[in-house]
């Protein structure tokens, strides 16, 4: 166990600086208007669909060094690293593309309303240039969670952290001599520090102890990056990346949505998301642990330990995201408070979060559980669950509770939901695989 807490804290706090970026700019620009939070909040329909696509797509990273860091094998580290950093610039050129070319049309797809989509196309323009960055420093970070260094990713994110928030304040509001931009501005200052976190991060990583022992860096040999590795990790991670696009677009639906029922919805909205981004952060935390170590029981020949760590990491998940629930409970309109906006929106969101706040349990154990199942190389099972409770339930009840005039309340409802729906389905499935690997152990042993 305290093995599982020392990989999981370092995550938790890059996790949670992933999710203060984000909250910085939901307060920075609430300074600005709740127009300009509207139109961030609505950018974030393909933003962040976007990055949490891509987040799946190089998930194999985490497994496969995971795996051979279990089995010993250095030189293979870090040729999954080399692979890993030009999967990511594929996929972080690509996005980006994508966004930049298409940001008024997807928008308009997934139902944002139309005296949105320009503003918010804007800001998603902006946001298109961060991507590159985002995922060779997603790539790195994946690597050094595999092999067991987290607190290096952990601490290169916080040093990035006040340099976005100081970037953002200024070019949200126009100070210290920068032109104002409102929302833009603060995609703007994301994607300077994205860059500036990337840098720092590969150089760190070129500066391991063990970097020679891993053959880091060295593009020949043992740790070339072949085309099959290049392949391997697509391959992997595209059902991961569809699931986890799909499951996202879950709550971009609702996002879009929000912006129906009024800006101070949309903005109040926005507030208990980045709320909910911070418990995450907790969650994500337990679930990269889980899958280091599930991943390193793989590699060491032993799967069935892989299920016992991830049990393991699955109580750790339900005690702190159910902790977490009942201070929000007790404090949610002083936390929806901390956010600056209007007394409606705070109104509006401290009545979402109560609704909301019961459901995190399951959200940290869905997450810590999927981490698991893809360790195991369950990937594709894993997220046709993740589809279907965030893709399917999640956006289908908010369209149909919002069609049938539940309000802005729908919107927390619907996300809960898909929440306990997600964790009862990855239940159930690594349970089967239990079941199926104690079976099989039973047989070899006769």
């Amino acid at each position: 166990m305290l093995r599982m807490l020392g990989l999981a804290w370092p995550v938790m706090l890059t996790g949670l600086n992933w999710t203060l970026l984000h909250v910085t700019d939901v307060v920075v620009v609430g300074l600005a208007g709740t127009e300009e939070v509207a139109a961030l909040g609505a950018s974030r329909t393909l933003t962040f669909v976007g990055i949490v696509v891509v987040l799946g797509w190089l998930s194999g990273v985490l497994v496969f060094a995971s795996r051979a860091d279990g089995a010993k094998d250095l030189p293979a580290t870090g040729r999954v690293l080399h692979e890993g950093l030009i999967v990511a610039l594929l996929l972080g050129l690509a996005t980006g593309g994508v966004l930049f070319a298409f940001a008024e049309p997807l928008l308009r797809l997934l139902g944002v309303a139309e005296d949105l989509q320009q503003p918010a196309g804007a800001v998603v323009r902006a946001m298109a240039f961060a991507y590159p960055f985002q995922l060779l420093s997603i790539a790195t970070s994946y690597f050094l969670e595999g092999i067991s260094r987290p607190r290096l990713v952990a601490a290169v994110n916080l040093g990035v952290l006040p340099i976005n928030a100081v970037l953002a304040w200024a070019l949200v509001g126009g100070h210290l001599g920068l032109p104002g931009m409102g929302a833009v501005g603060a995609a703007t200052a994301t994607a300077i520090a994205s860059a500036i976190g990337a840098i720092v991060l590969l150089g760190y990583v070129l500066r391991l102890p063990d970097a020679g022992a891993r053959h880091i860096g060295r593009w020949r040999g043992e740790a070339a990056p072949r085309l099959t590795g290049v392949r391997a990790l697509l391959g992997f991670g595209l059902v991961p990346a569809v699931a986890s696009g799909l499951e996202l677009v879950g709550f971009a639906v609702l996002i879009g949505l929000s912006t129906q029922l009024g800006a101070a919805a949309a903005h109040a909205f926005q507030i208990v998301f980045s709320i909910h981004n911070v418990t995450f952060a907790v969650a994500l935390g337990l679930g990269s642990a889980a899958g280091v170590r599930a991943g390193n029981a793989v590699g060491e020949g032993v799967p069935r330990q892989a299920i016992a760590r991830g049990a393991l990491a699955a109580m750790l998940a339900a005690g702190a995201t159910g902790f977490l629930a009942l201070v929000l409970l007790f404090l949610g309109a002083w936390v929806t408070g901390l956010f600056p906006a209007t007394a409606e929106v705070h109104l509006l969101a401290a009545a979402m979060l109560l609704r909301w706040a019961p459901f995190i349990l399951f959200d940290g154990l869905q997450v810590v559980l999927v981490y698991t199942l893809r360790a195991l190389g369950d990937q594709v099972v894993a997220g046709v669950n993740s589809i279907l409770a965030f893709f399917v339930v999640t956006g289908g009840a908010g369209w149909l509770l919002v069609s049938a005039g539940v309000g802005p309340m729908a919107l927390a409802w619907a996300s809960g939901i898909g929440m306990l729906v997600a964790a009862l389905l990855h239940g159930a499935r690594l349970a089967w695989l239990a079941r199926r690997l104690s079976a099989s152990a039973a047989i070899r042993a006769r």
